[in-house]
């Protein structure tokens, strides 16, 4: 049960017309290259759906004889941008630590392979999520209507545990003109820097929740949304499969989204994950002690990849260095640390304050 906004469009028609024809044709024509992949979700015992996928890309299977149903791969859209932003709540800009307005929206991934006529949990994989935010506005992009470039809110991924979850902290998304309410997804593996698999689409929202949640601010503050679910392209190139069951809890809204993909990569024999027990910081170095860091790990800082990152001479799998990152953590201030190996296995995420010294 999703929606999106588009505020900043607010009272001349012509340019919000001249968007939406615009986002129409260019989604329009990206998901005629795209439908190609394809998911499988858990749910009802509805038939498969065959798209025939090319490449890396996810294909077909018979989801008959499984509790999982074929899902069309939905296009990417005009507003993706790679951050590689790693962090589960993405409410904020990390420029300014600034949370965008909205109500919470807990939104789980459960992520599995699919292989003959099994499910099993899919761990290290790449969930990235990107939608507007509660007045219609993507971040870090520039539009007919918007410039937002070097603002980084709503946008994020996280990697799959050994259960296959994903968990984000975000907003309920806004509306904008020609568009019904969703959000962005996509899914990858990487086999070092090569993205080995990549499956993209989009989830959608209950029209008439949707329109209980606009009753309440800062949604109301926009005018009535101009398209519905079923007035939407592309929510009719195959998003009824997607519709997010929204609940209502005491802080806002949950969601989970149950996928199956098939058509994957072989797996390999996995290497134990990464496990951070401790930091400290000596001058400008940050160290990080830990388990199983292999060569070519790296320290990730409230989501950003510390890029001067080394494995001690002495004790290479115990122990790294990131060799400025010291100089990024005030006195007093709490962080986010994680390691990603080599192979992308992520580490727990360890909370680490600096002493006042």
């Amino acid at each position: 049960m999703c929606a999106l906004t588009f505020s900043h469009l607010s009272s001349d028609q012509s340019i919000l017309s001249l968007r939406s024809d615009e986002i129409r044709a260019q989604e329009e024509e990206l998901i005629i290259g795209a439908a190609g992949a394809t998911a499988v979700v858990a749910l009802s015992g509805e038939p498969a759906m065959r798209f025939l996928a090319p490449g890396k890309r996810g294909s077909v299977v018979n989801a008959q004889a499984l509790s999982c149903v074929v899902r069309p791969q939905l296009t990417e859209g005009p507003y993706f941008v790679d951050e590689r932003l790693n962090r589960s709540d993405i409410r904020t800009d990390p420029t300014t630590n600034t949370a965008k307005p909205g109500l919470l929206l807990v939104l789980t991934f459960n992520v599995s392979r699919v292989t003959g006529n099994t499910c099993s949990h899919l761990a290290g994989a790449y969930v990235d999520i990107w939608h507007c935010d509660a007045l219609g506005t993507y971040s870090d992009v520039r539009d007919a209507g918007f410039d937002t470039r070097g603002q980084k809110y709503l946008r994020g991924y996280q990697v799959t545990d050994s259960g296959g979850s994903a968990q984000f902290q975000t907003i309920y998304p806004g509306w904008y003109s020609g568009r019904a309410v969703h959000i962005h997804f996509k899914i990858r593996l990487f086999t070092g820097a090569e993205a080995t698999y990549e499956f993209t689409s989009q989830l959608f929202c209950d029209d008439a929740f949707t329109d209980q949640v606009y009753t309440q601010a800062p949604y109301n503050t926009k005018g009535a949304r101009n398209t519905h679910n079923t007035q939407d392209g592309i929510f009719n190139g195959g998003g009824a499969q997607s519709i997010l069951d929204v609940s209502q809890t005491a802080q806002g809204y949950t969601a989970t989204f149950n996928i199956g993909l098939e058509g994957l990569p072989d797996a390999e024999a996995s290497s134990p994950p990464p496990v951070i027990t401790a930091a400290t910081i000596s001058g400008k170095r940050l160290i990080v002690t830990g388990q199983n860091f292999d060569d070519g790990a790296k320290v990730f800082l409230n989501g950003d990849r510390q890029k001067k990152t080394e494995n001690d001479e002495t004790n290479p799998t115990t122990v790294l260095i990131a060799r400025k990152a010291g100089n990024l953590v005030s006195a007093g201030q709490t962080v986010s640390l994680q390691v990603r190996n080599s192979d992308n296995t992520l580490s727990n995420d360890y909370s680490f304050t600096r002493p006042v010294e």
